[in-house]
């Protein structure tokens, strides 16, 4: 007997180390997985507060975030959801009592540089929507840069109503990555699409900025919906050369 225990304890060391060895190489491939998300060097990772805006038929609504949220009574016109598992955000827009469903990052920053990163998706029959924002302008445009969305091409990606993106992504899950770079880190906004750089604008605007994401405009469709998993923001970081 005292043979056979000399024999298993070995065993069970080898198991303990396979196991701990397993378990470590997961970990280290998730922290690459994290690191992969962000383009250019030395971004931070952040979480500052978000906000869910709603429009009902009165106006626009504000909330603390929360997993869920609608607006309007007692038929749904717009709503908001999480789903912790996918860590995907669904935003719906039902009914043209209301024009948006969005989150809106509480970082209001005129300084510094910012990184939005996240995996789109949207299908049909979602046409002329806006998808992501940089708010905050000087002139009577509040908006420095809008992604939106369109139904033509099967499914098009564009900055705001002319320059394209990317087609045929209806129903495509595809990588968007927003850098802004303010005056004092290179006057620049850029937008990648599954890591190609397909847009980049001077900003010349010396103002105070901040992140929207979600769906937002007026309705043209029997309803708009759009789901942003993973979301992440990152922040004192540099742009690919």
């Amino acid at each position: 007997m005292m043979k056979s225990n000399y024999l298993i304890y070995p065993l069970l060391l080898f198991c303990v180390v396979s196991i701990n060895t397993s378990c470590q190489k997961k970990s280290d491939e998730h922290t690459l997985v994290d690191q992969s998300e962000f383009l250019g060097t030395d971004w931070v990772l952040y979480t500052p507060v978000k906000k869910i805006h709603l429009d009902d038929d009165v106006g626009l609504k504000t909330y603390a975030w929360t997993a869920y949220k609608s607006a309007c009574s007692p038929v749904i016109c717009s709503d908001y959801s999480y789903d912790s598992n996918t860590l995907t955000e669904t935003f719906q827009i039902l009914t043209t009592k209301s024009n948006r469903s969005e989150i809106r990052i509480e970082d209001n920053y005129s300084t510094g540089s910012r990184q939005f990163s996240g995996y789109l998706k949207f299908d049909a029959p979602l046409n002329d929507e806006s998808l992501m924002q940089i708010f905050g302008s000087t002139s009577e445009n509040a908006t420095q840069l809008m992604i939106r969305g369109f139904s033509e091409n099967g499914g098009t990606l564009k900055i705001s109503n002319s320059f394209v993106l990317a087609t045929g992504v209806y129903n495509k899950e595809v990588h968007i990555n927003v850098i802004h770079l303010q005056e004092d880190a290179g006057s620049k906004m850029i937008v990648y699409v599954d890591g190609q750089k397909k847009f980049e604008k001077v900003d010349g605007e010396n103002a105070t900025n901040y992140m929207k994401y979600g769906c937002y405009g007026t309705m043209k469709t029997g309803k708009a919906v759009v789901q942003w998993r993973g979301v992440k923001l990152y922040k004192d970081g540099t742009a690919p050369d």
